[in-house]
């Protein structure tokens, strides 16, 4: 498919100046779905920005192409579960009786201090981040023109150049609500480490960074595209949706395929290269 779209572009320059061709700066807005909440689907948008090419076959039939900068955008999230006890009783093993802990931890664990029928002592954290990411695309799209409405089908491929995650990440651990691990640990015999135990400790609370880098994700990327149009003289207004074929990750991991999927919206303005001067340059015909 590489080979095609490569064929293409260096086909129509050769032919255009013959036959008739159309160039076009061409700006948009990618509308990007993201997850759906209790009050509605939610949105981000991306910019989408380049160089059309369109070859007339006649006057209903033509084919576009093009290179753009495009952004696109996709929306994850985990969640781990562990046990805060084993995340205790590590550090404590750890310390052993270099801090004042009688012989070390040995057999004790915090699981035989903590007994107490229903309580939590998991820990949770869940990361919910955002990957924005830049791709050179280049479309092949036949076009079918009804009046001054048109049709657009065809693939797309498209190159990874860049990329930035945001991400936020929640951790929970509903144990240090209810109990000063410090002051358990100096009543159960721990000696001075009790004092200051939990500042080794993870913490309740969330955090938010931005990771630049596009390891782990995909570089390639292929779909389809379809779409609908209207031309006014040499103004075009294209609505596109564009559909993803390849998981955006370069390893899902078993995970079930996630793909780069987007509506757009754009404007282009046409200028016909080897036309007829007889010929109305705002017919398109």
């Amino acid at each position: 498919m590489k080979n095609l779209f490569i064929s293409f572009i260096l086909l129509v320059p050769i032919i255009g100046f013959s036959q008739k061709v159309s160039l076009a700066p061409e700006i948009g807005l990618n509308i990007i779905p993201m997850s759906e909440s209790h009050i509605g689907q939610n949105y981000q948008f991306g910019y989408h920005l380049g160089g059309h090419l369109r070859y007339h076959f006649s006057k209903k039939f033509k084919l576009s192409s093009g290179v753009f900068l495009t952004q696109k955008k996709k929306e994850y999230a985990s969640l781990t579960t562990s046990s805060a006890l084993t995340q205790f009783d590590n550090l404590l093993s750890i310390a052993g009786g270099g801090l004042g802990i009688p012989g070390g931890t040995g057999s004790i664990g915090l699981d035989t201090l903590l007994d107490i029928s229903g309580l939590n002592t998991n820990m949770t954290e869940s990361i919910k981040g955002v990957s924005s990411e830049l791709f050179i695309e280049i479309p092949l799209l036949a076009n079918y023109k009804v009046k001054n409405i048109n049709f657009y089908l065809g693939p797309y491929v498209a190159f990874l150049i860049s990329a930035n995650r945001k991400e936020e990440i929640t951790t929970d651990i509903p144990i240090l609500d209810i109990i000063d691990i410090d002051a358990l640990l100096e009543e159960s015999g721990f000696g001075s480490f009790g004092g200051f135990a939990s500042s080794f400790l993870p913490s309740s609370g969330t955090e938010s960074s931005s990771k630049p880098g596009t390891v782990g994700l995909r570089t390639f990327d292929m779909g389809i595209n379809a779409g609908i149009g209207y031309e006014m003289n040499d103004l075009h207004f294209t609505f596109m949706y564009s559909h993803g074929l390849l998981d955006y990750r370069d390893d899902n991991k078993g995970d079930s395929k996630e793909t780069l999927n987007l509506f757009r919206i754009s404007i282009a303005y046409f200028f016909d290269i080897g036309k007829n001067s007889k010929q109305k340059s705002a017919s398109f015909n």
